[in-house]
């Protein structure tokens, strides 16, 4: 469920992409129409989607997003860019387990809105630095943070290459990256239920 790599790993190559389409959901979109389709549904449910994600993995995505936290070892010396970072929740998690100053950003302002407003009622806001970011093109120098995180944001990426090899840019030498998403079930007897929550369930909640 959660990767890390290390910034002095090998180079992530990428490749050319030679195809017009990208996944969106469950279905392929134009590449160049991905992230206007990204930004009107999160725009459209930026209000509820702190409601939405307790109520659509039944409270669990707290937990991992706990334990994800916990993996990053935060300290006071350490700075941290959360992409896809949205209303908060894993900067908000990084301050309180006594991480050093962190960039929330997205490149969704109405989600970020949120996000600022939960960190002023937080008392947490002046140790953040919020801003819209395309994960894709991040707008830090080389080497200039020691963590960077992306939780459930990655699937939402047009190109996804590029969003790693930033990533790796941006990160001090010994920094690490940390992707939290959605993976295979490990217990098979568990798949069924899984799949018919993530493939009937979901989609009819999401639409709801």
């Amino acid at each position: 469920m959660t990767d890390s790599a290390e910034h002095n790993a090998s180079p992530f190559q990428s490749s050319a992409h030679a195809e017009d389409t990208t996944d969106f959901g469950y279905r392929s979109v134009p590449r160049g129409q991905k992230k206007t389709m990204v930004r009107e549904v999160f725009e459209s449910v930026a209000g509820k989607y702190d409601i939405m994600n307790d109520v659509m993995s039944l409270g669990i995505h707290r937990v991992w997003k706990r334990i994800f936290v916990g993996m990053l070892n935060p300290r006071p010396n350490m700075k941290l860019l959360d992409l896809a970072g949205g209303t908060g929740d894993i900067t908000f998690g990084w301050l309180r387990a006594g991480g050093g100053p962190a960039i929330l950003s997205d490149i969704n302002a109405a989600m970020l809105s949120v996000g600022r407003d939960r960190a002023i009622k937080a008392g947490l806001i002046g140790k953040i630095e919020v801003c819209v970011v395309d994960a894709e093109a991040i707008p830090l120098p080389d080497c200039s943070v020691d963590r960077v995180t992306i939780a459930f944001g990655l699937r939402n990426c047009t190109d996804k290459e590029a969003v790693l090899r930033e990533a790796r840019r941006v990160l001090k030498p010994g920094g690490r990256f940390f992707c939290l998403e959605f993976s295979q079930v490990e217990v098979a007897a568990l798949a069924p239920i899984y799949d018919m929550w993530s493939f009937q369930v979901l989609p009819k909640m999401g639409q709801i």
